[in-house]
């Protein structure tokens, strides 16, 4: 019996849900399936690392790192670094204003989370070379509210949680709060 790997699922999941909300741009589709793909890791939700070696993980964190990035704090600049800091921003604040806006909503920071993912992709096809990656991130950017609720969608009615916590479902106290 042939198992599909999780990129895999994640990607039919995720046309099937876009398709119905008009976005089954196939690039668009690929990329989000292997965000979520990578992100089912949850290392991988954290792979940057500030001077110390802590992995950051609140946006202002990733904006300061950003920063030094370009040169603050006596530091030399460094392009690729900014490249891989903005991108992840991008896809972070993608991941989890699509995956956890209720309880970004509840905390009152989808608006926060929606802006910073928005200007990450934007930044990111600044600094891409691959003209076609470019392209992929300046659409990430435009439509970034339409595939956030795209992906909230997919959440709630292919993955619907119970509505009530227990013991048999820890998960849902952190997804819904």
């Amino acid at each position: 019996m042939l198992v599909p790997s999780l990129y895999q699922f994640f990607r039919r999941q995720v046309q099937h849900g876009f398709g119905e909300r008009g976005l089954a741009e196939p690039a668009t589709v690929d990329y989000v399936s292997d965000i979520l793909a990578r992100f089912a890791e949850t290392s991988a939700l954290y792979p940057i690392q500030d001077a110390d070696g802590a992995s950051l993980e609140y946006i202002a964190q990733f904006l300061a790192e950003y920063q030094r990035a370009q040169g603050g704090d006596q530091a030399p600049e460094n392009r690729p670094r900014q490249a891989a800091i903005v991108r992840h921003l991008g896809e972070y604040t993608l991941f989890m204003s699509g995956l956890f806006r209720e309880r970004l909503q509840a905390r009152g920071q989808l608006g926060y989370y929606m802006d910073h993912g928005r200007s990450a992709f934007w930044q990111s096809a600044d600094f891409e070379r691959n003209p076609g990656r470019a392209q992929l991130f300046r659409r990430l950017y435009f439509n970034f509210e339409r595939i956030s609720g795209a992906l909230d969608y997919v959440r709630r009615v292919q993955f619907p949680l119970k509505t009530v916590p227990s013991k048999d479902a820890p998960l849902l106290a952190m997804w819904r709060t």
